[in-house]
């Protein structure tokens, strides 16, 4: 009974906090989609930090660092060199951009900077395609969660998160999720920091971690360093999840937050609090828990799903049961700041890219709020439908490989485009259309077509973002240098009246 009135108590708290979003939001699409662009630095942090620290970050970071042993942690901090990126060089021009032109979606960006509805209508879909997915992953994670600490089935514990992302986004959109992030990270870090504090004072009373490192050496010394007990980190490998990461800078929920900024102060400040408190604090949580911590108290674990499932195994083994439920409220927070931030993106794409950019362009901003919050309860049903089949035993491996090895070569499919479109003045509306869409063809026969014995013979067997962006990025360069450049209409607007906003003091209010 404590585990469902705590729970109903965590649950009413963000409910209110998106009730009171409602009440003082401005009722416009700007306000609804972009918090009217007034987000500061601090609650810009907390947006992007947790809109990327999924229940992923609890169950799946250490469950691969169990098994594996460190070498992941390179796409970590791959990661995080990718937000820093996209914050110091692209984060500026996208947010000068969509502040002088009212843009609401970097989609938009993209179709007005290349002059195309076409590519408006591709980039909708793929980044739809790859994402919506990725959001079942956060009521997969917290179904687990309720699995393991109450017995019920995981539908469950997956149904129940899918119903607050709803009210959350419906009522409270962009500043709402942002604000809402702040509670939910301090929950989420507290479980996640004070679980590992207080289990490794219980397991290893004597001397810590040290302890910990100790035992681990005798038992498995193979899960301390690399290529790890299953000898996959080679030196290649590192480095190609090293490069992976670094891609970060393409997923679109993170894209999108340097949209809603202030002003431009943020982007100074912002990279170096991504790399010292997120990167140097947030992470090295997670890490420990599944590099040191989990592999000493628990030591023999081979399942990859209870190897997801370790951290909350030794906090339920060793710790109160009351805190156990506390650590669930952890995951949930984890869950739902990431999945709400991917719900406004793809409310957003669907409203204002979709239907008022193609079907109906004369919509009114009334209209597309409607729009974008209709859609937000269809992704969410689509998204739970994904977990149910999970739960149902069809795909699981499936729905684990797509999280790493589809979303994100899925998201990497418009960076050229991204890249180019920001920073180069030659980029063309055909190079982008072909670029993106031969990479996204070669991501998806890629995947869909098997050797005899199972092999992406396509891909040459390496991680689909290896070969695929390549291509992707040299056929954007190539047939861009072959058509006619941009208009200096555009260079205008995309280049030099963002080069002089970017330089006046006006961008710094």
């Amino acid at each position: 009974m404590f585990d469902f009135i705590a729970l109903g108590l965590f649950s009413l708290i963000i409910i209110g906090m998106a009730a009171y979003g409602y009440r003082i939001s401005a009722k416009t699409a700007e306000d609804y989609m972009m918090a009217g662009r007034t987000i500061g630095v601090v609650v810009m942090f907390f947006f992007v930090l947790f809109a990327i620290s999924s229940s992923w970050t609890f169950y799946g970071f250490p469950g691969v660092l169990y098994l594996h042993g460190p070498g992941y942690v390179f796409f970590i901090w791959g990661s995080v060199a990718g937000f820093a990126g996209l914050y110091m060089f692209l984060g500026p021009r996208l947010w000068a951009l969509s502040k002088l032109n009212r843009f609401l979606s970097p989609v938009e960006v993209l179709s007005e900077r290349y002059e195309s509805k076409f590519l408006r209508i591709l980039l909708s879909v793929t980044m739809l395609a790859f994402i919506v997915p990725y959001v079942g992953i956060q009521p997969l994670g917290v179904g687990r969660g309720f699995e393991a600490l109450t017995g019920m089935p995981l539908w469950v514990g997956a149904a129940y998160t899918s119903v607050l992302l709803i009210i959350l986004v419906i009522l409270g959109g962009m500043r709402i999720v942002a604000w809402v992030n702040i509670f939910l990270g301090m929950v989420y870090v507290t479980a996640l920091l004070g679980s590992l504090f207080w289990a490794v004072s219980v397991i290893f009373p004597d001397a810590g971690l040290i302890q910990a490192a100790n035992q681990l050496v005798e038992i498995a010394p193979d899960k301390l360093s690399t290529p790890g007990p299953l000898m996959e980190y080679t030196p290649v490998l590192l480095i190609g999840t090293f490069v992976v990461g670094l891609l970060a800078f393409s997923w679109p929920h993170v894209v999108i937050g340097a949209m809603t900024a202030r002003d431009k102060t943020l982007f100074k400040w912002f990279p170096l609090l991504i790399f010292i408190f997120g990167g140097l604090f947030f992470y090295i949580i997670p890490f420990i828990w599944g590099s040191l911590v989990a592999p000493a108290a628990l030591p023999g674990i081979t399942d990859v799903a209870e190897a997801d499932k370790v951290v909350q195994s030794v906090i339920q083994i060793f710790l109160p049961r009351w805190f156990a439920v506390f650590v669930l409220m952890g995951v949930i927070a984890a869950a739902v700041s990431t999945a709400a931030v991917q719900l406004m993106t793809s409310s957003i794409i669907v409203a204002r890219d979709v239907i008022q950019g193609v079907l109906k362009p004369d919509a009114t901003d009334r209209q597309i709020t409607t729009w974008a919050r209709y859609s937000v309860a269809g992704i969410v049903i689509v998204s739970l439908s994904v977990t149910i089949f999970v739960q149902l035993g069809i795909g699981e491996e499936a729905m684990a490989m797509y999280l790493t090895n589809v979303s994100v070569p899925g998201f990497a499919q418009w960076a050229p485009a991204l890249v180019g479109g920001l920073l180069w003045k030659r980029g063309t509306r055909q190079g982008a259309i072909a670029g993106t869409s031969v990479g996204v063809i070669y991501l998806l026969l890629g995947l869909l077509i098997k050797g005899p014995d199972g092999s992406n013979f396509l891909l040459f067997d390496l991680h689909p973002v290896v070969p695929t962006l390549p291509v992707n990025a040299i056929v954007y360069v190539v047939v861009s240098l072959l058509t006619p450049k941009p208009s200096e209409h555009i260079e205008d607007i995309f280049f030099n009246e963002v080069d002089d906003y970017l330089r006046s003091d006006s961008s710094a209010k």
